[in-house]
């Protein structure tokens, strides 16, 4: 059976560098950073739905 860790904290508190070492020690893990993801989206989103994403 699986777990999700959800880690919050303010700006520059140490949540991404807390997840990578979790990573590190509980193998067969993986990290998602949602602020990654909305990356992704914005950088492959579809001309035609550009003007309706802010």
């Amino acid at each position: 059976m699986g777990a999700i860790i959800w880690i919050n904290g303010a700006f520059g508190s140490g949540k991404t560098q807390t997840a990578w070492e979790l990573h590190r020690r509980l193998p067969g893990s993986f990290v998602f950073d949602p602020e990654n993801a909305g990356y992704y989206i914005r950088e492959n989103l579809p001309a035609e739905l550009e003007a309706s994403f802010p």
